[in-house]
């Protein structure tokens, strides 16, 4: 992760120029749907604040959270609000956010870790609030120009997230990179809602649920 963070904050306005003006509004669409107005979202690993500043242009509280200083300083001047500065292992909220913005970001979790961050995240968010992350297909775990990736298929999110209880999968969709023109899909996009008063739900009734929602739609964006 340090060496990952250590890239974005030597290509902090490169990736800022390339990412920024990105059309995300049919993900935006799938998220916000299930927000309350004035709902509190933390945007984890939020680059350049694109996402940050549509969630708050539609009336939404964001906290802006990324690991990369940089990252951090440009999202500052475009959002006009303080940029919390942290790698994600260092968040430390208790029941504060409705909703949990990650976009792009948790693909950069070593797979070994990333129970341990979902902790924290559902920790840091209320009952009953969403998650919205996404993963590039496949399977691996690789370092491209520094930057590590976690790679993720249905399959394995679909076990990941049988581990974790309080997760229940509201969405998982296949889009392709809104950044070219790709034709074949490249992103893993995942919706999930945190139930912290049930402490834990029948193994085969959340089996039955699961199956039942996880229908993969694909969507061009």
């Amino acid at each position: 992760m340090d060496k990952t963070i250590e890239y974005y904050n030597k290509n902090a306005r490169r990736y800022f120029e390339r990412t920024f003006t990105a059309e995300m509004n049919p993900v935006y669409e799938h998220f916000i749907k299930l927000l309350k107005p004035g709902s509190h979202i933390c945007d984890l690993g939020c680059g350049s604040g694109r996402d940050s500043k549509y969630f708050m242009s539609q009336g939404f509280t964001v906290t802006p959270i990324d690991g990369s200083i940089e990252m951090c300083k440009l999202a500052n001047i475009i959002l006009k609000q303080k940029v919390i500065c942290q790698k994600f292992n260092e968040i430390n909220y208790n029941n504060e956010f409705d909703a949990i913005w990650a976009c792009a970001s948790l693909l950069h979790v070593q797979k070994n870790k990333l129970s341990g961050i979902i902790n924290k995240m559902i920790q840091a968010a209320k009952d009953n609030a969403v998650i919205y992350t996404c993963f590039k297909i496949g399977n691996s775990e690789r370092i491209v120009d520094g930057k590590y990736f976690a790679d993720y298929n249905q399959d394995e999110i679909s076990n990941f997230l049988l581990k974790h209880e309080s997760l229940k999968l509201i969405d998982m969709w296949i889009s392709n990179d809104v950044r070219n023109s790709l034709k074949n899909p490249q992103w893993l996009n995942i919706i999930v809602k945190i139930i912290k008063s049930t402490q834990q739900l029948p193994t085969p009734l959340f089996s039955s649920i699961f199956k039942k929602l996880v229908v993969l739609r694909q969507v061009q964006v």
